[in-house]
Protein backbone atom coordinates (compact mmCIF):
# COMPACT_ATOMS: atom_id res chain seq x y z
CA UNK A 1 0.00 0.00 0.00
CA UNK A 2 1.47 3.18 -1.14
CA UNK A 3 0.87 6.38 2.06
CA UNK A 4 0.10 9.50 -0.27
CA UNK A 5 -0.49 12.96 0.91
CA UNK A 6 -1.24 15.80 -1.41
CA UNK A 7 -1.56 19.51 -0.98
CA UNK A 8 -4.96 20.65 -2.01
CA UNK A 9 -4.70 23.86 -4.20
CA UNK A 10 -8.39 24.13 -4.91
CA UNK A 11 -9.19 27.56 -6.60
CA UNK A 12 -12.63 27.78 -6.71
CA UNK A 13 -15.08 30.55 -7.59
CA UNK A 14 -16.24 31.36 -3.68
CA UNK A 15 -19.40 32.62 -4.98
CA UNK A 16 -20.86 29.69 -7.24
CA UNK A 17 -22.77 27.43 -5.37
CA UNK A 18 -25.11 24.44 -6.89
CA UNK A 19 -27.44 22.00 -5.67
CA UNK A 20 -26.11 18.23 -5.97
CA UNK A 21 -27.25 16.68 -8.95
CA UNK A 22 -26.39 14.67 -11.95
CA UNK A 23 -24.98 14.85 -14.98
CA UNK A 24 -26.60 13.22 -17.80
CA UNK A 25 -24.67 12.24 -21.15
CA UNK A 26 -26.14 9.10 -22.81
CA UNK A 27 -23.93 6.07 -24.64
CA UNK A 28 -24.16 6.82 -28.40
CA UNK A 29 -26.86 4.76 -30.30
CA UNK A 30 -24.09 3.42 -32.66
CA UNK A 31 -20.85 3.20 -30.48
CA UNK A 32 -20.04 6.37 -31.05
CA UNK A 33 -20.01 10.25 -29.01
CA UNK A 34 -20.16 10.49 -25.03
CA UNK A 35 -20.12 7.71 -22.97
CA UNK A 36 -21.10 7.92 -19.06
CA UNK A 37 -20.45 3.92 -17.65
CA UNK A 38 -22.20 5.22 -14.28
CA UNK A 39 -23.74 8.07 -12.18
CA UNK A 40 -22.31 9.84 -9.87
CA UNK A 41 -24.02 12.72 -7.51
CA UNK A 42 -22.10 15.73 -8.23
CA UNK A 43 -21.14 17.76 -4.91
CA UNK A 44 -20.08 21.68 -5.08
CA UNK A 45 -17.65 21.88 -2.16
CA UNK A 46 -19.19 25.39 -2.27
CA UNK A 47 -22.47 24.41 -1.31
CA UNK A 48 -24.17 25.62 1.67
CA UNK A 49 -24.94 22.26 3.42
CA UNK A 50 -21.17 22.66 4.04
CA UNK A 51 -18.98 24.87 2.36
CA UNK A 52 -18.04 26.32 5.83
CA UNK A 53 -17.20 23.22 7.69
CA UNK A 54 -13.28 23.02 8.30
CA UNK A 55 -11.22 20.38 7.44
CA UNK A 56 -7.89 21.76 9.28
CA UNK A 57 -7.32 25.55 8.92
CA UNK A 58 -9.38 25.96 5.92
CA UNK A 59 -12.86 25.08 4.71
CA UNK A 60 -14.37 22.78 2.51
CA UNK A 61 -15.27 25.30 -0.18
CA UNK A 62 -11.41 26.72 -0.19
CA UNK A 63 -9.81 23.28 -0.75
CA UNK A 64 -12.20 20.44 -0.47
CA UNK A 65 -11.78 19.33 -4.45
CA UNK A 66 -10.43 16.21 -4.35
CA UNK A 67 -12.46 15.17 -0.52
CA UNK A 68 -15.81 16.28 -2.53
CA UNK A 69 -14.46 14.06 -5.75
CA UNK A 70 -13.91 11.55 -3.22
CA UNK A 71 -17.50 11.76 -1.14
CA UNK A 72 -19.11 11.53 -4.73
CA UNK A 73 -17.35 8.40 -5.57
CA UNK A 74 -18.12 6.45 -2.36
CA UNK A 75 -21.78 7.83 -2.14
CA UNK A 76 -22.15 6.56 -6.31
CA UNK A 77 -21.41 3.12 -4.83
CA UNK A 78 -24.13 3.59 -2.58
CA UNK A 79 -21.24 3.01 0.43
CA UNK A 80 -22.55 4.16 3.72
CA UNK A 81 -20.65 6.39 6.04
CA UNK A 82 -20.73 5.54 10.26
CA UNK A 83 -20.50 8.48 12.18
CA UNK A 84 -21.97 7.16 14.61
CA UNK A 85 -24.88 5.77 12.22
CA UNK A 86 -24.46 4.58 8.93
CA UNK A 87 -25.33 7.61 6.32
CA UNK A 88 -24.75 8.36 3.16
CA UNK A 89 -21.82 10.12 1.64
CA UNK A 90 -21.54 14.07 0.81
CA UNK A 91 -18.48 16.43 1.44
CA UNK A 92 -20.26 16.93 4.88
CA UNK A 93 -20.19 13.51 6.27
CA UNK A 94 -17.01 12.41 4.76
CA UNK A 95 -15.34 15.20 5.98
CA UNK A 96 -17.02 14.58 9.44
CA UNK A 97 -15.38 11.09 9.29
CA UNK A 98 -11.99 11.67 8.10
CA UNK A 99 -11.64 14.21 10.82
CA UNK A 100 -12.76 12.14 13.19
CA UNK A 101 -10.34 9.27 12.01
CA UNK A 102 -6.85 10.78 11.18
CA UNK A 103 -8.02 11.53 7.85
CA UNK A 104 -6.00 14.66 7.01
CA UNK A 105 -3.07 15.80 7.41
CA UNK A 106 -4.03 19.60 8.07
CA UNK A 107 -5.65 20.42 4.85
CA UNK A 108 -4.37 17.37 3.04
CA UNK A 109 -6.65 14.26 2.75
CA UNK A 110 -4.42 11.07 3.52
CA UNK A 111 -6.17 8.80 1.07
CA UNK A 112 -4.81 5.74 2.51
CA UNK A 113 -6.91 6.67 5.27
CA UNK A 114 -10.46 6.55 2.99
CA UNK A 115 -10.19 2.37 2.87
CA UNK A 116 -10.86 2.16 6.41
CA UNK A 117 -14.53 3.36 6.03
CA UNK A 118 -15.56 -0.03 4.73
CA UNK A 119 -12.19 -2.31 4.04
CA UNK A 120 -14.62 -5.13 2.29
CA UNK A 121 -15.43 -2.27 -0.43
CA UNK A 122 -13.01 0.55 -0.76
CA UNK A 123 -9.70 -0.18 -1.59
CA UNK A 124 -6.36 2.04 -2.46
CA UNK A 125 -4.41 -0.29 -4.47
CA UNK A 126 -0.60 0.19 -5.51
CA UNK A 127 -1.69 2.14 -9.07
CA UNK A 128 -3.99 4.31 -6.98
CA UNK A 129 -1.45 7.57 -6.93
CA UNK A 130 -0.24 9.54 -10.26
CA UNK A 131 1.55 11.91 -10.21
CA UNK A 132 1.82 12.55 -14.02
CA UNK A 133 -0.81 11.80 -16.76
CA UNK A 134 0.82 8.71 -17.11
CA UNK A 135 -2.41 6.79 -18.42
CA UNK A 136 -3.54 6.27 -22.10
CA UNK A 137 -6.50 7.52 -23.04
CA UNK A 138 -7.68 3.94 -23.20
CA UNK A 139 -6.58 3.18 -19.74
CA UNK A 140 -8.91 5.80 -18.62
CA UNK A 141 -11.51 4.45 -20.48
CA UNK A 142 -11.48 1.02 -19.37
CA UNK A 143 -10.62 1.74 -16.41
CA UNK A 144 -14.38 3.88 -16.04
CA UNK A 145 -16.56 1.19 -17.98
CA UNK A 146 -15.13 -0.96 -15.27
CA UNK A 147 -16.58 1.22 -12.43
CA UNK A 148 -13.08 2.43 -10.93
CA UNK A 149 -13.34 5.52 -8.97
CA UNK A 150 -11.16 7.78 -10.86
CA UNK A 151 -9.94 11.20 -9.78
CA UNK A 152 -8.63 13.54 -12.15
CA UNK A 153 -6.00 16.28 -11.25
CA UNK A 154 -6.49 19.32 -13.58
CA UNK A 155 -5.56 23.04 -13.75
CA UNK A 156 -1.81 22.42 -13.37
CA UNK A 157 -2.06 20.60 -10.47
CA UNK A 158 -4.35 22.80 -8.21
CA UNK A 159 -7.78 21.15 -8.41
CA UNK A 160 -9.65 17.84 -8.36
CA UNK A 161 -12.69 16.32 -10.61
CA UNK A 162 -14.09 12.89 -10.41
CA UNK A 163 -14.52 11.68 -14.09
CA UNK A 164 -17.37 9.88 -15.34
CA UNK A 165 -16.92 9.29 -18.87
CA UNK A 166 -15.19 9.96 -22.41
CA UNK A 167 -15.92 10.38 -25.93
CA UNK A 168 -15.68 8.07 -28.20
CA UNK A 169 -15.52 10.99 -31.42
CA UNK A 170 -12.90 12.37 -30.19
CA UNK A 171 -10.69 10.11 -27.83
CA UNK A 172 -9.58 13.68 -25.73
CA UNK A 173 -13.07 14.67 -23.82
CA UNK A 174 -13.54 13.73 -20.23
CA UNK A 175 -16.43 14.15 -18.80
CA UNK A 176 -16.27 15.09 -15.33
CA UNK A 177 -18.41 15.82 -11.80
CA UNK A 178 -16.75 19.49 -11.07
CA UNK A 179 -16.94 20.23 -7.72
CA UNK A 180 -15.66 23.86 -7.60
CA UNK A 181 -16.71 25.10 -11.84
CA UNK A 182 -19.36 25.32 -13.98
CA UNK A 183 -17.73 22.39 -16.23
CA UNK A 184 -18.72 19.39 -17.53
CA UNK A 185 -15.33 17.98 -19.27
CA UNK A 186 -11.60 18.75 -19.37
CA UNK A 187 -8.96 17.46 -22.07
CA UNK A 188 -7.46 14.35 -21.83
CA UNK A 189 -4.49 15.89 -23.73
CA UNK A 190 -4.43 19.47 -22.97
CA UNK A 191 -5.76 19.30 -18.91
CA UNK A 192 -5.30 16.04 -16.92
CA UNK A 193 -1.85 15.98 -15.03
CA UNK A 194 -2.55 13.24 -12.59
CA UNK A 195 -4.65 10.54 -11.07
CA UNK A 196 -6.10 9.42 -7.65
CA UNK A 197 -8.01 6.41 -8.12
CA UNK A 198 -10.19 4.01 -5.68
CA UNK A 199 -11.59 0.83 -6.25
CA UNK A 200 -14.86 0.76 -4.54
CA UNK A 201 -17.38 -2.26 -4.94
Amino acid sequence: MMTSIFALLCVVQLTFVVAAGTINHLRGSSGSGPVIPFQYPLFKQCDSAWGDDYMGSKTICAVGCLMSSTAMGIAGKGILIDIPQNISSDPKTFNTWLKANDGYSDNNLIETQVPLINPERIFWLDDAFHKTNDLSYDTVRSYLDAGRVVIGNVNNGGHFVLLTGYNLDDMDTLYVNDPGYSKESYSYKNDIVGYRIFDMK
